[in-house]
């Protein structure tokens, strides 16, 4: 065969694709004898194959697979959205829709049987016939005169009052069994209205679409609404019931007034939810009457509409799908979306944050899962919403609530420096309140955490002074004070000298509680400002939190700041500003001079936890010889001795114990205390200094305060003469020696040098006094 010789024609292609006509015309056939179809099919397949896949690609376009399969958290929040609400939707509409179908059912059933009573209770006309027949029978019989005048003879047509009252109370039963069977027909289409709501869209549109229409089912009390429809025909069988046993009641005209009741009652509540259809599209109101009537609304005038999804829409999905489901995998996708979404401060978030808590607490073996949890928790709580103060209470005594408080309150603190440095190069103002309000949501988020076992609101007024917002880094080091400098530079830069709104004083005292973290006043470039920023927000016309948080913060640097004011020059800070701040601690405590001693509040004359941490202060500044002039000459000494009566009733140890040090660091060689207490309160208060001030203060205040309380202790003895009885010092001697001893045990384990001086002038004061008081008890 020669390699010109002929092909044979191609095999027909069968195939449902649409083929031209140039496709079935006659083709001429080549010198080689190869028939020319083939090339024309494969040309029209090409051009059609080309068609359709056009067509799918248009139709992928359209798909939500892919969104349904998606992997980041929001196409997974949706995802796990849609099958809990088609769940949640497809139980809700079935129950809904069963109990009309009952409701229609025995309304109709219950209507004929009403129907029936009432046919029967119709007065008989044959009676008033057979009267009529008696009295012709008498006349034929005895004469015209045999019977009286038969014109007052009543027909039996007319209604007794008995009659009345008895059909009135079976039409009305009558009615209302319809109102029921009316109301269940509105609701049948009020919940086709309701399943239309999944609507069509992206996965998160249709999403957002269900939520508000699953909103407006409950703002509007609808399954409520279904249950009432129960109720009618509740009232129907009691007013079936009556009827039977009524005695004679009025006229006629009381049915028709009853009847003209219950209708107008029926128009009226058609009418009204047609006007809260047409108000509030969003509203679970809605029957083809409300569609007829809002087309009709729109041709005239403009139709307010809260179809559009607001900015907390989404958090009310969130909300309700950790209310909803227990499923774990499904928290877990709605714990994800948590931080991503604003919170309505109107919401009340219990359940969910208790969903959230259990979810947490079971999750041991995943720290992915149990700082997922906690971010959603602190969320919550940094958003200012609802949450039952018992539910914030519950501590979560586990080592893995330590773990993510220290991941969660360093991220924050990482995602406030960083929005911080984002608003610093943005130049358009939607970009920079959008990186100040995530400055301050890291804020918020970072105080939420301040309490070791347990979240709290970031107002919490105990934040402030039980509060530890320190940190350290994933290597175990700690900050250094460079990394706050953005903190100082906010405060210096973003918030105004005098703010003007509550977002802006939240801001001071959140960012003021973070730099408390640093226990110091800060790097050496930023401590002047820093120091003129503590100085500004304790200023008397700022807020108790704003001026308590400054005070905290100033409080947990009282180490460096005793130290400072010898070196002020060479560190950059002037003697200027540091008498600025001593005069601004005093305003602190004291905003107004003219205070009640019994005003209540955290502004009030005497303050246990500000008070507290103020002591701690002035003791730790009194030991420098610099800070004692400040502190008498601006007030605090006057201000510490007008607090002692109300320390002494608050009968608390660790602020005796400050006070007794600041008034002998101030004056060593006092022979007595500028203060004249009662004296056997005050002798009982000393020794309960020694049982118990260790428990409540910090062990190098509570060792540099023992010289000072071993002095008071001496005097108080010495001026009792005798009058102490032996008991008290016995016990008093007990427990000297108790404290005695802890010293020895604790100078045994110390290293430091320093720690180890103030140990021993500790143990030597305590020693005498205790060599004292045994030869006292012997």
């Amino acid at each position: 065969m020669s390699a010109t010789s002929s092909r044979p024609c191609p095999t027909p292609v069968d195939t449902d694709l649409p083929i031209s006509e140039d496709c079935i015309k006659p083709h001429a056939v080549t010198e080689e004898g190869c028939c020319q179809p083939a090339v024309s099919i494969e040309q029209d397949l090409a051009k059609n194959m080309s068609s359709t896949l056009e067509q799918i690609l248009d139709v992928l376009r359209g798909s939500t697979i892919v969104e349904e399969r998606g992997k980041d958290v929001n196409s997974k929040f949706w995802a796990t959205y849609k099958k809990i609400s088609s769940e949640h939707d497809d139980d809700f509409l079935a129950r809904a829709n069963d109990d009309m179908g009952i409701i229609l059912t025995f309304a109709g059933l219950f209507s004929a049987v009403n129907s029936t009573f009432i046919i029967g209770m119709q007065p008989n006309p044959g009676d008033t016939t057979n009267a009529l027949l008696l009295h012709l029978i008498q006349i034929i019989a005895d004469g015209p005169n045999a019977v009286d005048d038969i014109s007052n003879l009543s027909s039996s047509t007319d209604y007794s009052s008995s009659t009345v009252w008895i059909q009135t109370l079976a039409y009305a039963s009558l009615s209302f069994s319809i109102l029921a069977a009316f109301g269940a027909v509105l609701a049948k289409q009020w919940l086709n209205s309701y399943k239309a709501a999944r609507g069509r869209g992206s996965l998160e549109e249709r999403g957002m679409q269900r939520q508000i229409k699953l909103d407006g089912l409950e703002y509007f009390h609808l399954p409520t609404i279904l249950q009432a429809f129960f109720v009618l025909l509740q009232i129907s069988l009691l007013l079936f019931g009556l009827s039977l046993s009524a005695n004679l009641w009025t006229q006629q005209t009381t049915i028709s007034s009853v009847i003209i009741c219950t209708t107008a009652f029926g128009i009226l509540l058609y009418g009204v939810t047609i006007h809260v259809s047409l108000w509030r599209p969003d509203s679970p109101f809605q029957t083809p009457g409300s569609k007829i009537a809002g087309t009709i609304c729109r041709l005239f005038l403009p139709v307010r509409s809260t179809m559009v999804p607001n900015i907390f829409t989404k958090s009310s999905a969130i909300r309700w799908i950790l209310e909803t489901s227990t499923n774990p995998e499904v928290i877990e996708a709605a714990a994800a979306m948590v931080p991503l979404v604003q919170w309505s401060p109107k919401l009340d978030a219990s359940a969910a944050y208790a969903r959230l808590r259990d979810n947490f607490m079971a999750c041991h073996d995943s720290e992915e899962l149990y700082v997922k949890y906690a971010m959603a928790m602190a969320h919550l709580c940094s958003q200012a919403v609802k949450i039952n103060p018992e539910l914030l209470g519950k501590g979560f005594y586990i080592v893995e609530f330590g773990q993510a408080r220290n991941h969660l309150i360093r991220n924050s603190f990482m995602a406030g420096r960083l929005a911080y440095h984002q608003l610093e190069s943005t130049e358009p103002k939607a970009a920079r309140r959008k990186h100040k309000a995530d400055a301050r949501t890291a804020l918020r988020t970072m105080a939420v955490h301040g309490k070791s076992n347990h979240l709290s609101l970031p107002d919490d007024e105990t934040l402030i002074w039980d509060g530890d917002l320190q940190w350290w880094h994933s290597d175990g080091l700690m900050p250094d004070y460079e990394e706050f400098d953005w903190l100082v530079d906010y405060l210096e830069s973003y918030v105004p000298a005098r703010p003007t709104n509550t977002a802006e004083d939240e801001i001071e005292g959140d960012a003021l509680l973070a730099l408390s973290a640093m226990h110091g006043l800060g790097s050496s470039a930023k401590r002047p400002s820093y120091i003129r920023v503590l100085v500004r927000c304790m200023g008397p016309t700022r807020p108790p939190r704003v001026r308590h948080a400054a005070l905290r913060a100033i409080s947990d640097a009282r180490g460096e700041l005793a130290s400072i004011i010898n070196d002020s020059v060479s560190q950059g800070v002037d003697a200027t500003l540091l008498d600025e701040l001593s005069r601004a601690l005093l305003t602190t405590v004291r905003p107004n001079h003219d205070q009640a001693i019994h005003h209540s509040g955290p502004d009030a004359f005497f303050h246990k936890a500000r008070d507290g941490c103020y002591f701690r202060l002035i003791f730790a500044l009194a030991k420098n010889d610099e800070w004692h002039q400040c502190l008498t000459r601006d007030g605090h000494l006057e201000r510490c001795i007008s607090l002692v009566d109300q320390v002494l009733e608050s009968r608390s140890c660790a602020l005796t114990c400050y006070l007794i040090g600041i008034f002998m660091r101030i004056d060593p060689s006092v022979k007595g205390f500028p203060f004249s207490p009662a004296p056997e309160r005050w002798r009982t208060l000393i020794s309960a200094t020694w049982a118990f001030a260790r428990s409540f203060m910090e062990p190098r205040d509570y060792a540099e305060t023992l010289p000072a309380l071993v002095t008071a202790t001496r005097q108080n003895l010495r001026g009792s003469d005798d009058g102490v009885p032996s008991a008290e010092v016995v016990y008093l001697a007990d427990r000297v020696h108790r404290v005695l001893v802890e010293l020895q045990d604790r100078q045994a384990t110390l290293a430091n040098g320093q720690e180890d001086a103030l140990v021993d002038a500790a143990l030597s004061s305590v020693q005498g006094l205790h060599d004292d008081l045994r030869r006292m008890t012997e």
